[in-house]
C-alpha cells in the first residue's frame, strides 16, 4: 500500500478520539458479534485505539493481533499498548499469515462499511480491484472456514472543519473523481499554517460489487448488526 498516514502520526490521536469515532459504542458492537472468539485480527491497527478499547471492556483473555503498513503509528501503539497486543508492520497486500484467527475487524482502516439512509457501499483504501482481491484471499488465508470478518458501518465523508485541543483546527476536504472514486485531504492547521498534511485516496463500492468481490475472495455476507454499526462476513 502505497498511502501512509505518517505525516498525521503525531496528530492521530487527538483527532480520532475528538469526536472522530465513537470508540466506546464500535469496541461494544465488536464485542456483541465477536462472541466467544478469542483470537483476533485488526487490519490497520493504527495507534492502537481500538485494541486498548477492547482490552479494557472485554474479557480478560483475548490474543489480539494487529497489522498495520505505517512504522510511526505503530511506534505510538507500541507506546500505548506494550506486549498486551502483538503489533506486526505488515501489508495487506504481502500479508502471510497461517488461519490462526478467529476473527478479524476493521475500524475504517483498509475496509470498512459506508452508508446513508437508502444505500451502503464498501469502502476500501487500496488503489482497484486487483489490490482488493488480492488483499481479501490474503485475509482469508489467514482465517479458518466459519471465521469472521468485521467491518464498521460509518456515514459517508465530508468535507468539514472543526477545532481541536491546544489551538489546533483540523481540516477535512473530499474530493469526488467520479466512478467511485474520492480524494480525502486531512490538514491540522495552527493560525492558518499547516502543521500535517495527509492525502487519502479511496474508493466506494455498491454492495452488489462488494458482495460479489468478497465472494471471489472467500467471504459471503452474513448479516448487518441490529445497532448498523457492522457489516459481518463469514470466511467460506
Amino acid at each position: 500500500m502505497a498511502n501512509s498516514y505518517a505525516g498525521l502520526a503525531r496528530y492521530y490521536d487527538l483527532i480520532m478520539t475528538s469526536g472522530y469515532y465513537d470508540y466506546d459504542a464500535f469496541t461494544r458492537a465488536l464485542l456483541a458479534r465477536i462472541g466467544n472468539r478469542r483470537a483476533l485480527l485488526e487490519l490497520g491497527v493504527g495507534t492502537g485505539l481500538v485494541c486498548e478499547k477492547l482490552l479494557e471492556l472485554g474479557p480478560p483473555d483475548l490474543r489480539i493481533t494487529g497489522i498495520d503498513h505505517t512504522e510511526s503509528m505503530l511506534a505510538v501503539a507500541h507506546e500505548r499498548l506494550g506486549d498486551r497486543v502483538r503489533l506486526l508492520p505488515q501489508d495487506i497486500l504481502e500479508m502471510s499469515v497461517p488461519p490462526t484467527f478467529d476473527a478479524a475487524f476493521s475500524v475504517g482502516g483498509i475496509w470498512y462499511g459506508v452508508q446513508d439512509q437508502e444505500h451502503s457501499w464498501l469502502g476500501s483504501h487500496l488503489p482497484g480491484e486487483a489490490e482488493d482481491l488480492k488483499g481479501l484471499t490474503n485475509l482469508a488465508h489467514a482465517l479458518p472456514p466459519g471465521g469472521t470478518l468485521l467491518l464498521t458501518l460509518q456515514e459517508q465523508h465530508r468535507s468539514y472543519r472543526r477545532t481541536l485541543p491546544g489551538g489546533l483546527v483540523y481540516a477535512q476536504e473530499v474530493e469526488d473523481k467520479g466512478d467511485g472514486r474520492f480524494v480525502k485531504d486531512y490538514k491540522v492547521l495552527r493560525e492558518g499554517e499547516v502543521m500535517a498534511h495527509q492525502r487519502s485516496p479511496f474508493r466506494l463500492r455498491t454492495q452488489q460489487e462488494a458482495d460479489r468481490l468478497l465472494e471471489e475472495a472467500g467471504f459471503r455476507f452474513a448479516s448487518r448488526s441490529p445497532d448498523k454499526l457492522l457489516l459481518e462476513y463469514t470466511r467460506l
